[in-house]
Protein backbone atom coordinates (compact mmCIF):
# COMPACT_ATOMS: atom_id res chain seq x y z
CA UNK A 1 0.00 0.00 0.00
CA UNK A 2 1.23 3.67 -0.80
CA UNK A 3 2.15 5.99 2.05
CA UNK A 4 -0.58 8.38 0.78
CA UNK A 5 -3.40 5.42 0.93
CA UNK A 6 -2.52 4.60 3.96
CA UNK A 7 -2.83 7.96 5.19
CA UNK A 8 -6.34 8.90 3.74
CA UNK A 9 -7.40 5.49 5.29
CA UNK A 10 -6.10 7.62 8.66
CA UNK A 11 -7.86 10.68 7.25
CA UNK A 12 -11.13 9.00 6.89
CA UNK A 13 -11.55 7.15 10.04
CA UNK A 14 -10.08 10.82 11.84
CA UNK A 15 -13.27 11.75 9.93
CA UNK A 16 -15.35 9.55 11.41
CA UNK A 17 -14.27 9.70 14.95
CA UNK A 18 -14.79 13.28 14.76
CA UNK A 19 -18.28 12.63 13.88
CA UNK A 20 -18.53 10.15 16.93
CA UNK A 21 -17.11 12.88 18.99
CA UNK A 22 -19.60 16.08 17.70
CA UNK A 23 -22.53 13.74 17.62
CA UNK A 24 -23.57 13.92 21.36
CA UNK A 25 -22.78 17.86 21.44
CA UNK A 26 -24.85 18.98 18.64
CA UNK A 27 -28.55 18.97 18.20
CA UNK A 28 -28.65 20.03 15.00
CA UNK A 29 -27.75 18.11 11.33
CA UNK A 30 -23.86 18.49 10.83
CA UNK A 31 -21.02 16.97 8.41
CA UNK A 32 -17.63 16.68 8.42
CA UNK A 33 -15.59 17.35 5.53
CA UNK A 34 -11.48 17.34 5.09
CA UNK A 35 -9.32 18.86 2.36
CA UNK A 36 -5.81 19.16 1.49
CA UNK A 37 -2.54 18.44 0.01
CA UNK A 38 -1.51 15.93 2.36
CA UNK A 39 0.27 13.82 -0.40
CA UNK A 40 2.18 16.63 -0.99
CA UNK A 41 2.85 17.28 2.92
CA UNK A 42 0.42 15.67 5.76
CA UNK A 43 0.67 18.92 7.24
CA UNK A 44 -1.69 20.25 4.56
CA UNK A 45 -5.10 18.99 6.08
CA UNK A 46 -8.12 20.72 7.31
CA UNK A 47 -11.35 19.27 8.74
CA UNK A 48 -14.51 21.20 9.15
CA UNK A 49 -17.31 20.85 11.28
CA UNK A 50 -20.12 22.04 9.49
CA UNK A 51 -23.33 22.83 11.53
CA UNK A 52 -26.68 25.36 10.65
CA UNK A 53 -26.68 27.95 13.07
CA UNK A 54 -24.18 30.31 14.34
CA UNK A 55 -24.56 29.18 17.84
CA UNK A 56 -23.77 25.82 17.72
CA UNK A 57 -20.42 26.78 15.84
CA UNK A 58 -19.97 29.30 18.92
CA UNK A 59 -20.27 26.45 21.16
CA UNK A 60 -18.32 23.67 19.64
CA UNK A 61 -15.83 26.28 18.80
CA UNK A 62 -15.50 27.15 22.74
CA UNK A 63 -15.73 23.59 23.79
CA UNK A 64 -12.16 23.14 24.68
CA UNK A 65 -12.70 19.23 25.87
CA UNK A 66 -13.63 19.02 22.13
CA UNK A 67 -10.98 20.54 21.06
CA UNK A 68 -8.38 18.64 23.02
CA UNK A 69 -10.56 15.27 22.07
CA UNK A 70 -10.10 16.42 18.31
CA UNK A 71 -6.31 17.12 18.60
CA UNK A 72 -6.55 13.20 19.88
CA UNK A 73 -7.48 11.77 17.23
CA UNK A 74 -4.75 12.73 15.50
CA UNK A 75 -2.47 10.57 17.91
CA UNK A 76 -4.71 7.77 18.16
CA UNK A 77 -4.70 7.07 14.17
CA UNK A 78 -1.05 7.51 14.42
CA UNK A 79 -1.12 10.67 12.28
CA UNK A 80 2.70 11.55 11.53
CA UNK A 81 3.98 13.20 14.71
CA UNK A 82 5.68 16.32 12.67
CA UNK A 83 2.19 17.24 10.91
CA UNK A 84 -0.43 16.88 13.84
CA UNK A 85 0.13 20.70 15.02
CA UNK A 86 -0.70 21.63 11.50
CA UNK A 87 -3.79 20.65 11.12
CA UNK A 88 -6.72 22.37 11.33
CA UNK A 89 -10.10 21.94 13.04
CA UNK A 90 -12.51 24.59 11.87
CA UNK A 91 -16.17 25.15 12.67
CA UNK A 92 -18.41 26.84 9.69
CA UNK A 93 -22.07 27.20 10.32
CA UNK A 94 -25.27 27.12 6.91
CA UNK A 95 -26.01 30.82 8.47
CA UNK A 96 -22.68 32.39 8.13
CA UNK A 97 -22.00 30.64 4.46
CA UNK A 98 -25.77 32.04 3.55
CA UNK A 99 -24.96 35.48 4.99
CA UNK A 100 -21.07 35.75 3.12
CA UNK A 101 -21.42 33.43 0.58
CA UNK A 102 -24.51 33.67 -0.49
CA UNK A 103 -25.12 30.24 0.39
CA UNK A 104 -22.30 28.59 -1.68
CA UNK A 105 -20.00 26.43 0.91
CA UNK A 106 -17.19 25.48 -2.25
CA UNK A 107 -16.81 29.91 -2.70
CA UNK A 108 -17.08 30.49 1.48
CA UNK A 109 -13.67 28.11 1.46
CA UNK A 110 -11.79 29.19 -2.01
Amino acid sequence: MLETDSLKIKIESIKKTIEVLVSPLCEEKFSVIWYGAYDIDPKHLVYWICVQSDRMKQELKSNLSLIKNLRKTLEAQDYPIASREFVVFGFESQETVDRESNGHWWHHFK
